[in-house]
């Protein structure tokens, strides 16, 4: 009896670990199937597959550095939006709340952009924790714009803030993986 239960303990043991660690398996993992297990833990998963299937490498660091960078391009695109409708706002009847509102989300646009460049300087350095705390930053700056601008009909500006939340999130749910 006794021998049976020595031969079950590191059976035991090895399901315990990867219960308790569930990445496991998922650090084993390569193109389409690891999109998909990073793209279970993210919260539109949908969003994620789309936009990280079409481009290879399909690694994990592959996956961080995608995202990361398409968040970068977002903010820019986002930058350029504000900037043009700041303009807009100048040249016509626009003032007040409309034009605080737009210089207020494009300071936290500079803030989101400063934090995805120091989020790649960090990614590159390998300092993981402060690339998730840059990238933490970068969507916390870019939720403030949404609130700024909800209601007011700037339906691309919300679709780039939108996609930056989003894909700086992959990142972060995908340094899970490294």
């Amino acid at each position: 009896m006794a021998l049976h239960t020595h031969a079950l303990y590191p059976s035991l043991l090895l399901i315990l670990a990867v219960i308790i660690h569930p990445s496991y398996g998922a650090k084993h993992l390569n193109g389409e199937a690891l999109v998909e297990e990073i793209c279970r833990h993210t919260s539109s998963h949908e969003y994620c597959v789309g936009t990280m299937i079409p481009g290879p490498p399909l690694n994990v660091e592959g996956i961080a550095s995608t995202a990361l960078g398409w968040a970068q391009i977002r903010a820019l695109e986002a930058g350029t939006i504000i900037s043009s409708l700041l303009k807009d706002s100048a040249s016509t009847d626009r003032h007040g709340r409309y034009r605080v509102r737009l210089q207020k989300c494009w300071d936290l646009n500079m803030d989101a952009m400063a934090d995805l460049w120091s989020a790649s300087g960090s990614f590159y350095s390998k300092n993981i924790k402060a690339m998730v705390n840059y990238l933490y930053g970068a969507s916390r700056h870019t939720k403030k714009c949404q609130t700024l601008i909800s209601g007011r009909n700037l339906t691309s500006l919300a679709a780039k803030n939108n996609d930056i939340i989003k894909l700086s999130e992959i990142c972060v749910v995908s340094t899970k993986f490294f």
